[in-house]
């Protein structure tokens, strides 16, 4: 039999990396689904300053002297995790907006 060809060097791991972090994603989406409960289904998406916002809410997880966020019950570092994916969500949104120019 011949071997087949699949061209993908290059191209993000997307699968292996989400089964390597499976536990650390599992966090997150802990994170996501207190936000939805609390505040509804992509809300922060529509934040007002939203960026700067959730980098002062990462910051406040990160300078917290407490291992767990007392109203969650989740670790700051989730929490830490998950407001960087925000942050970054708003960067690419960002990049799209300026490459349409």
């Amino acid at each position: 039999m011949q071997k087949g060809t699949k061209l993908d060097n290059g191209k993000p791991l997307v699968g292996d990396m989400i089964y390597s972090f499976r536990e650390v994603l599992v966090e997150l989406c802990k994170v996501f689904q207190f936000g939805v409960n609390k505040y509804g289904f992509d809300n922060w998406k529509s934040v007002e300053n939203g960026e700067q916002r959730f980098k002062n809410a990462l910051m406040r997880h990160f300078l917290s002297d407490k291992e767990f966020d007392e109203e969650t019950g989740l670790s700051q570092n989730s929490h830490i995790a998950y407001n960087a994916l925000m942050i970054l969500w708003f960067e690419l949104q960002r990049r799209k907006k300026y490459d349409k120019r």
